[in-house]
């Protein structure tokens, strides 16, 4: 059955989301992407994932790739060719403020000639509109790519409004005193147990080891990570430049502990059957946050 945008994963077609996908391990928990000082990911982030994604493609590793691998990978091939040509556009300006010779740019560019660096480099120029090195998109897909960075600047601004919340259910879950053995006796964390046993099965290798999954350990890292951002900054000495960047930074902790949170809504991921009152208040956090999201 065919499923509508809005049901699929939002790595298979958005490119910050696919990018992000890539740099989740097996058990969903998603590392934070650094960035160049042009705001682009860097290539080193995703490198290991994705030669491991390349290889679960052509056979050669177990578990398969699934269907959202696969299309975050496309995703990514587009970005990352794209943002080499940027580069490369970038290297020839380089070169040129450096007083290299068109002759020598084409020669190490594996070109004919000068004219082929120079047709080479006005097709570049042209196509080079964006500050952030992306080349031009379709008008729909501009509009489409502005109204999802809306959408991500709208989901930011939410959490941070609905902050005190977010924090107040995320320090009950993480004061759960066995939060990680309940994770442990999941049904995801059976299955993702399973698939790394046969993993090892195929290899010739027997183990007994339990896949541990990491969203508990990752929730109070970033409730560490929220601490210093609980303080009131009318009472700090911070100067007023500093205050916006402040903002965004705790903007990002509470966004990212809400989807933490968001774990622990779904069963299969824990059981907190004993917990009526906490499983509630997850369950009215997450669906107040995904009708936000989509305008319900």
């Amino acid at each position: 059955m065919r499923r509508s945008r809005a049901e699929r994963p939002e790595a298979e077609w958005d490119r910050e989301r696919a990018w992000a996908h890539l740099l989740e391990n097996p058990d969903g928990i998603r590392y934070r992407s650094r960035q160049d000082l042009d705001g682009t990911p860097q290539l080193s982030e995703i490198a290991r994932r994705y030669d491991s994604l390349r290889a679960r493609a052509s056979g050669f590793r177990q578990p398969d790739a699934t269907e959202t691998d696969i299309l975050a990978s496309l995703l990514v091939i587009r970005e990352l060719r794209e943002k080499l040509e940027a580069d490369e556009l970038q290297f020839m300006k380089l070169a040129r403020e450096k007083r290299i010779t068109w002759s020598r740019i084409a020669t190490a560019s594996e070109m004919s000639g000068r004219q082929s660096a120079e047709r080479r480099y006005l097709q570049l120029s042209r196509a080079y509109t964006h500050p952030d090195g992306r080349l031009p998109h379709t008008q729909s897909e501009r509009v489409e790519q502005a109204r999802d960075l809306r959408s991500r600047r709208a989901e930011r601004r939410w959490a941070l409004q609905h902050a005190r919340t977010i924090r107040r259910i995320a320090d009950q879950l993480a004061a759960i005193p066995n939060l990680q053995q309940r994770v442990g006796r999941s049904d995801e964390a059976r299955i993702i147990s399973t698939i790394h046993k046969d993993g090892e099965a195929r290899k010739g290798r027997k183990t007994t080891e339990t896949v541990q999954l990491r969203w508990p350990t990752a929730l109070k890292e970033c409730l560490r990570e929220d601490a210093p951002f609980r303080t009131d900054v009318s009472k700090t000495e911070e100067v007023a430049s500093h205050r916006s960047n402040r903002r965004e930074q705790e903007a990002d902790i509470v966004h990212r502990l809400l989807g933490l949170i968001t774990y622990a809504n779904y069963p299969r991921n824990i059981d907190l059957g004993d917990l009526p009152d906490l499983a509630e208040a997850i369950a009215d956090l997450c669906h107040t946050a995904e009708a936000q999201r989509w305008g319900r």
